[in-house]
């Protein structure tokens, strides 16, 4: 009896086995019964996923297991099914086709949903323009919990609706139009898991209420809204505190700030697929399918400023929170007519920071009065405000020429021990030398200048201060650390210890390696410890807004745990020259055939070789530590076009595709383009959001949701 491949010691098959791709070893199961049954044993799996995808999700979780012991996740885990998804994933992501495209309709009614105006800045070059500033979108996402909270355009049916009663046809009648009466008198944001596709009603009534901004993070849910009538025609001056001045005549709402804790509940983590039987049950005797769901828990209700804010294009505020701070900043331009209690004819800027208290009993009150006050009991305490002049005396005042792009906290700013605040917020700005509008300021600088400035939510100091292209000479580049950033999308795992990982890390972190000093000892960079090296840390100024210039880096998904990095470029300099110049959405550190691409650091003494760029450009590339990057252009199907640049690495095998390829020189290193209508299917408010599962955005016809599933 002649031996299959499929009778060889596990060993020898699972090294031969690993040579291939994952996407041929999925191929493989087609090929017989014997396959089939050998490529889905779960040991072989657990050993393909720890080979191919160490950094995924599923491979750190994965990794996690092992480490702790934790037999039980590992025998009710369907790791075949884990690495067939893998694969599928990496593919998609290598080649930047997504794997399905989702649409969620959103509720499109400015009397309900009114965003905070944006500064009055663009880019202005030869007569042309281009945005600089984006509205807010009105809906949020959680990417590593899979969560997205938008405004859907009705609300969800009535119970008794869903369930179909016993009633007469008239009674059914009646219900229905009272279903239909409270629609038109009430919107529903809901909560989208992106994993199941099921949704639930967020517990926050719009009846009496505008939404200026929603965000989710760290845990925690935050509606900013405010009233829905203004109070009497009056304008109120800030000082320090809480004392009010009223003074020009303009119309104010009160606004508030409601924040709720988000958790999954359920047996199913939404992560790690369990393994059924041919009966139908779960491996642990379980007969049902594991489910998940999400509660929304109200923490607290804050007031955002002392008197209000009006809902013109003069008033904005920016804000940021995590588990347990929130910090919001207000800028008022100083009224159109004279006014002398106005302090120096500036604009009033005021920072306040709340600390939130445990959750309480506070509930939403039926009647649209009631539900516009906050709660008066257990309600969150001011730890910090600044005025004009302490925001001065911290570089970070604004005056009447604004630059400021968006605020941020440490991930934790709570010092347990201590039972303290403790940590920053952060105020990026951000100036451009083509930049144009009344909030412009007069001087520009010679490139692109991106400034971080944190500052202790308690104390005196001292403050901290990133500023990247703010100088130089025309001979120097501007900036030095966007490179290396995108180097950690190309860090390799330590190849001989499958079983050192970070686990899932909790939402604003990650775990590092217990061997972290062994891993020092024998020079080898650990993926796990990207957190603490990379660029995410807030108080790093956003280089990678700059990293391609010419080219203005709009938004960006850095999944460093993945170490998957999407962007969307924006070269509004080459616009204005040709017409054939298109955005671009790009995918880093994934090959096109799905397999992870690394490289190792350089040691020294070793030569590393200076691509050079395709377009001409005013900055030059640093060099870099990834050796021999050639770039791949391939043509798909119809004339969509993907441009991947591939780093030669023995760890990325080559692609079997059949495709025509030509190779040039590339500066950036395995980046595969979207095509080019993805652009306005995501870039409709000028921000993506993801990880390495999926991708949203917004598009620019209907201001729907997309998501893109990989």
């Amino acid at each position: 009896m002649a031996l299959s491949l499929t009778d060889l010691p596990y060993t020898i098959f699972t090294t031969i086995i690993t040579h291939l791709s994952p996407t041929q070893t999925i191929l493989c199961r087609r090929l017989s019964r014997a396959f089939l049954s050998a490529l889905t044993r779960a040991d072989l799996c657990i050993s393909l996923i720890l080979c191919h995808f160490p950094r995924s999700l599923e491979g750190r979780r994965l990794r996690t297991y092992l480490k702790t012991g934790n037999l039980a996740a590992l025998e009710s885990g369907d790791w075949a099914a884990v690495f067939a998804r893998l694969a599928r994933r990496y593919y998609h992501l290598g080649n930047a086709l997504p794997w399905k495209v989702e649409k969620v309709a959103v509720l499109k009614d400015e009397e309900v949903l009114r965003g905070v105006e944006p500064w009055d800045r663009h880019l202005s070059l030869n007569g042309k323009t281009a945005a600089f500033h984006f509205w807010d979108p009105v809906w949020t996402v959680a990417p590593k919990e899979g969560l997205l909270v938008y405004p859907a355009p009705s609300p969800s049916p009535s119970p008794s609706l869903l369930e179909g009663e016993d009633d007469d046809d008239d009674d059914k009648g009646a219900s229905a139009g009272g279903a239909a009466a409270a629609a038109a008198a009430r919107y529903c944001y809901r909560a989208r898991d992106l994993q199941t596709g099921r949704e639930v009603d967020v517990p926050f009534d719009l009846r009496g209420r505008i939404v200026r901004r929603v965000r989710i993070s760290h845990g925690v849910l935050v509606f900013e809204w405010c009233e829905r009538e203004p109070l009497s025609s009056s304008r109120s001056l800030v000082g320090g505190g809480n004392e009010e001045t009223t003074t020009t005549e303009e119309r104010v709402h009160r606004h508030y700030a409601t924040a709720y804790s988000v958790r999954r509940t359920g047996s199913w983590d939404g992560v790690i697929p369990r393994r059924h039987t041919d009966a139908g049950v779960a491996h642990d005797g379980s007969s049902e399918m594991p489910t998940c769901s999400w509660e929304f828990e109200l923490c607290c209700e804050l007031k955002i400023h002392p008197v209000g804010l009006s809902l013109d294009h003069h008033d904005r505020f920016f804000s940021t929170h995590n588990a347990t701070h929130y910090a919001v900043y207000t800028w008022q331009p100083p009224p159109r007519s004279f006014d002398a209690a106005w302090p120096d004819d500036e604009p009033l800027e005021s920072l306040t920071i709340w600390e939130f208290n445990p959750p309480n009993s506070y509930s939403q009150r039926p009647d649209a009065a009631s539900s516009s006050s906050p709660p008066t009991t257990s309600s969150p305490r001011i730890i910090r405000t600044l005025n004009n002049a302490q925001l001065r005396a911290f570089a970070i005042l604004q005056h009447d020429a604004p630059a400021l792009r968006a605020m941020a906290l440490d991930d934790s700013t709570w010092d347990a021990a201590r039972a303290s605040a403790c940590g920053h917020v952060f105020f990026t700005e951000e100036e451009h030398r083509w930049s144009a509008g009344p909030h412009s300021r007069p001087s520009r600088p010679r490139l692109h200048r991106v400034k971080t400035t944190g500052i202790p939510l308690v104390g005196a100091g001292p403050r901290w201060v990133d500023d990247c292209g703010g100088g130089g000479g025309v001979n120097l580049r501007f900036c030095w650390r966007g490179r290396w950033r995108r180097d950690m999308t190309e860090m390799e795992e330590d190849e001989d210890d499958d079983n050192d990982g970070d686990g899932e890390a909790s939402v604003g972190g990650t775990d590092d390696d217990d061997d972290g000093d062994d891993d020092k000892k024998r020079g080898i960079w650990s993926p796990e410890r990207a957190w603490s090296h990379s660029q995410t840390w807030p108080g790093r100024a956003p280089c990678w807004r700059h990293d391609d210039f010419p080219y203005v880096t709009l938004s960006e998904v850095f999944d460093a745990a993945a170490g998957v990095r999407v962007i969307a470029r924006d070269c509004f300099m080459l616009e204005t020259l040709s017409v054939h110049i298109r955005p671009k959405i790009r995918v880093q550190g994934v090959g096109p055939n799905g397999a992870k691409l690394v490289s190792r650091r350089a040691s020294s003494g070793t030569d590393t070789k200076k691509t050079t760029r395709t377009f001409t450009n005013t900055a030059t590339p640093s060099p870099q530590i990834v050796k021999n990057s050639t770039t791949t252009t391939a043509i798909t199907a119809g004339e969509r076009k993907s441009t991947a640049t591939i780093t030669s690495n023995t760890a990325a095998r080559t692609s079997t595709s059949t495709s025509t390829t030509t190779t040039t020189q590339g500066p950036d290193g395995h980046e595969v383009q979207f095509a080019d209508a993805m652009w306005s299917e995501m870039m409709g408010k000028g921000f993506i959001c993801g990880d390495e599962r999926w991708l949203v955005g917004e598009d620019i016809a209907k201001g729907d949701v997309t998501i893109l599933v990989f």
